[in-house]
């Protein structure tokens, strides 16, 4: 018969926005226990970054649209994109992701992902670019089909 000790525990939820030091003490004492466990050192490199890139009307200077990425130990998420309508949105979107995509190799970043929906334009774009499908995510935002892609940064794009 295996004996089992039965621990008492406390779930709680935390809004961290709202109460960011809630984990400070155990970080302090854990995290690098983690490093070490998994990257066999202590990386100190966890450390999310999150930037913005606007595109601009020059004429006008209005804002045509945006992208957020994320870092986050040499991963960049592209967290999303968003332009206005527009005759030349294709060349706009082109432009800002390759520019998105130099800024991620110069922050040596190694990896570079975004999830798309499976029938968007915006799909084959990311293709042409050099990203690639590593998953297919059925019934996902407001139940539609959507893809993970990720791009490898070592080298350039075409």
């Amino acid at each position: 018969m295996n004996d089992k000790k039965v621990i008492d525990i406390i779930i709680e939820e935390f809004d961290l926005q709202k109460n960011p030091k809630v984990l400070k003490e155990f970080l302090t004492t854990e995290w690098d226990l983690v490093d070490t466990e998994h990257f066999g050192e202590v990386t100190r490199l966890y450390s999310k970054k999150r930037f913005i890139y606007v595109v601009r009307e020059e004429v006008e200077n209005k804002i045509m649209g945006y992208a957020v990425l994320e870092t986050n130990m040499g991963v960049a998420t592209i967290v999303s994109v968003v332009f206005k309508k527009t005759e030349n949105i294709e060349d706009l979107g082109r432009d800002l992701m390759k520019h998105i995509i130099e800024n991620a190799r110069r922050k040596e970043c190694h990896v570079i992902k975004l999830e798309t929906g499976t029938h968007w334009k915006a799909r084959e774009m990311y293709e042409e670019l050099g990203f690639k499908i590593r998953a297919i995510l059925p019934d996902y935002y407001g139940d539609q089909e959507h893809v993970l892609m990720d791009m490898r940064l070592r080298g350039g794009i075409s």
